[in-house]
């Protein structure tokens, strides 16, 4: 610590422990202000400061002390690092000083006291808590009183109580709404020092960073938060909501001073901590209306001097719907909450986080009267016909998702997910309800796995039916398992496949869905998309690499369906993607033997153009032009043979046959 010698008027430095007794200056900062290096330069005897620094040098040494620190002289201020330390520590260098010497500049007589600068400054706050001994002195050093002797009078002038100032209470019996209190009204030359001037008042340690304005007063609640478990940290009221559910300036605060901790539940909340999602707490929230705004009740109340005791709450909205993410709304506001207006069930303790930064955009103007706010209130006013359970069903129904949220802050509703959770669920599903389906699935109590009596899952349900808004909420919940089979093995992804919806198929294989997936059959989704004639779904899958030549349990492949299906559009993006012209199944077919006995010409031309063999054989030693033939396909039979397929003797019913082949040569 450097002191000023109060003789010499030079600069001592001493280590920790070895600091001898001192008097300390407290004091409004003027023109002319002496700097160390003028000190050390002798070059202050002609600045406007270095009269306030002889005269108290020559008070101190009148009354004893060898040694005398001012903040003005006492540090290099020129020193990043000394002068951060030197704030950081300027609390406690108060507080040891023997005594304080009060300077009031613009005092000439008591009459004037109150009326002071010094009582307007930041700095001084903390000079007039932390000193046990403290005089004040006019402009021409005359002593006015003491801390005791003038404590009425400091109160009246500052809001710090009488108890404070006399030594008999310590700070941390008061609560931060009313410590911020004491500096709302005060005023520092850098808005920084705002937060940095209060911090051995919560007995904070931190990096100064001059630059970055209101921000020093957001890093110092969040050290607060490290230490303290006060909810009246956010009991403030201000129009600037910049900082979220934190305040920008001390004079958020101005309002408080009445503030006090206070627990009107039995149950003890987790910590309090902060992140860059916000401020993560555990607070009683009542539903108020269907936009997703509630109050969220603090473990802080106003100190009436009697009367029911009423928690304060702070105004919040849900940003997501999903009770996990709030703002501060109506931030110049703050309720007292008459709990005995409530069921219990209507406040549960909740886990939530509240952004501590306004979000840059547009927010929607906020609605009332509207139709899920009606439904939701009804159900929850005592008396009123029908149970909140069966009303969440009809919201659900309904695609009312601001009814679904405000019936779910209900513990009551919430519980009973556990039982209806499912049937909630998949109204919803059923009618596309995508952000009532978003409100259901962040609740732990709802599994959207729970199978119907032929296996399927929601999700499975959903992306048969192609319905995208409800399949991508299922599967960003990640509670939706992507890979749940119904009754016959069938995938979410091969159903989607199969019915030909390609976003669906998009969105699954996205979150992981298996393309190789097969059924019972061992058909896979390429198989199905493929057999069902879905082209840009083929194309999708073969993009995720999904086996052209993969074989189900009958070994046909995905161009054995397409082709016996006539749908050429697939056939010949299996052929260009490498699928095999002659591949065979277990009776031999080949896709020409399948697209031939189904009259498929247009695939049939498509094939012979890729060389498929029109002479194979299968097992029973039929060629596709006996498949042509004997399922009557006249016009199919006359391509083969155009295109040279022979007439051979086939097994099968001859009249027929020879019947078909006799009117396929009249045509040639």
């Amino acid at each position: 610590m450097r002191l000023l010698n109060t003789s010499s008027i030079t600069f001592q430095e001493f280590a920790d422990g070895q600091v001898p007794r001192y008097a300390i200056l407290s004091h409004t900062w003027g023109a002319g202000e002496v700097t160390l290096q003028e000190v050390e330069g002798g070059r202050a005897e002609h600045k406007e400061g270095y009269g306030k620094i002889t005269r108290c040098c020559l008070e101190a040494k009148n009354n004893g002390f060898d040694h005398v620190w001012i903040d003005t002289c006492c540090i290099d201020k020129t020193s990043s690092a000394e002068l951060s330390e030197a704030i950081n520590s300027m609390y406690r260098w108060y507080q040891e000083a023997d005594e304080c010497y009060a300077y009031l500049a613009d005092v000439s007589s008591m009459a004037d006291f109150s009326n002071s600068r010094w009582f307007t400054r930041g700095w001084t706050l903390q000079e007039l808590i932390a000193p046990s001994a403290m005089a004040f002195y006019d402009q021409g050093w005359k002593r006015l009183g003491t801390k005791q002797s003038l404590q009425q009078e400091l109160t009246d002038c500052t809001r710090v109580p009488v108890s404070v100032l006399s030594g008999r209470d310590g700070l941390e019996k008061f609560s931060i709404a009313q410590r911020m209190s004491w500096a709302s009204n005060r005023k520092t030359t850098r808005i920084e020092d705002r937060a940095y001037c209060l911090l051995g008042i919560f007995g904070i340690n931190m990096p100064l960073i001059y630059g970055e304005k209101e921000t020093s007063f957001i890093r110092l609640q969040e050290e607060i938060m490290k230490v303290s478990d006060d909810h009246s940290l956010f009991a403030w009221r201000s129009r600037d909501s910049r900082g979220g559910v934190l305040a920008t300036s001390p004079a958020a605060f101005a309002d408080s001073n009445k503030i006090v901790e206070f627990s009107p539940f039995d149950t003890l909340s987790n910590p309090l901590t902060a992140s860059s999602r916000g401020v993560h707490l555990e607070l009683r929230f009542i539903g108020v209306n269907a936009n997703g705004l509630g109050l969220a009740i603090l473990n802080c109340k106003q100190d009436e001097g009697g009367g029911e005791d009423k928690p304060i709450a702070i105004h919040v909205r849900d940003t997501t719907f999903a009770m996990a993410q709030f703002e501060r709304v109506r931030s110049s506001e703050l309720e007292q909450v008459d709990l005995r207006k409530y069921r219990q069930s209507a406040f549960p303790l909740r886990r939530m986080s509240i952004q501590k930064g306004r979000k840059m955009y547009e927010k929607k103007p906020i609605e009332s009267g509207s139709e899920s706010s009606i439904i939701a209130a009804d159900a929850c006013r005592d008396g009123m016909p029908g149970s909140p359970q069966m009303t969440l069903l009809e919201a659900a129904e309904r695609g009312l998702h601001g009814a679904v949220w405000l019936l779910l802050t209900r513990s009551d509703v919430e519980a009973s997910l556990m039982k209806e959770g499912q049937a909630v669920l998949s109204r919803a599903v059923e009618r596309g309800h995508r952000a009532v389906i978003k409100v259901l699935l962040v609740r732990n109590e709802i599994n959207p796995d729970l199978r119907d009596e032929h296996g399927r899952t929601l999700l499975l349900r959903a992306a048969q039916g192609g319905r995208n808004a409800v399949v991508e909420p299922l599967l960003r919940s990640g509670k939706a398992d992507a890979e749940s089979e119904d009754e016959n093995g069938r995938t979410p992804l091969s159903w989607a496949a199969g019915e030909g919806h390609a976003a669906a198929v998009k969105l699954l294989l996205e979150r992981g869905a298996k393309v190789e997936s097969k059924d019972k059959n061992g058909r896979t989704p390429l198989s199905f998309a493929a057999g069902d004639g879905h082209g840009s779904v083929v194309e999708l899958l073969l993009d995720w690499n999904a086996e052209a030549e993969s074989k189900d349990k009958n070994d046909r492949t995905p161009l054995s369906w397409a082709a016996g299906q006539g749908h050429g559009a697939a056939v010949k993006l299996l052929l260009e993607r490498g699928a095999k012209v002659e591949s065979k199944n277990k009776n031999g077919r080949t896709p020409l033997s399948f697209a031939a006995g189904d009259g498929h010409e247009a695939v049939i031309e498509l094939l012979l153009e890729w060389d498929a063999e029109a002479e194979s054989k299968d097992k029973n030693d039929r060629t596709p032009l006996s498949w042509a033939a004997g399922e009557g396909h006249g016009a199919a039979v006359k391509f083969l043979l155009e295109r040279g397929a022979k007439i051979r003797k086939m097994r099968m019913a001859g009249h027929r046959f020879h019947g078909l082949l006799g009117k396929a040569a009249r045509l040639l």
